[in-house]
């Protein structure tokens, strides 16, 4: 399964949250396909690959001490 999940940093938290994007912890059974920076909101995505969904909450949970995820299940086309 394929998902997306899109992340604003909780005021104070950028250098924490910069951090955990560039060395997340990373589970076997998780891939990621890209991190991204943006300019505006969200301040940060990640997209990635999980067998499941509590397999990418499980990964995202590291998180949310320093930013605010909204995560969506995504359908290439």
């Amino acid at each position: 399964m394929l998902f997306m999940t899109q992340f604003d940093i909780i005021p104070g938290k950028a250098d924490e949250m910069i951090y955990k994007m560039r060395n997340p912890k990373v589970p076997e059974n998780v891939v990621i396909k890209y991190k991204m920076q943006l300019f505006g909101k969200p301040d940060f995505i990640i997209i990635y690959e999980a067998p499941d969904e509590q397999t990418a909450l499980n990964f995202i949970l590291q998180f949310t001490d320093c930013a605010t995820p909204r995560t969506s299940l995504a359908n290439p086309l």
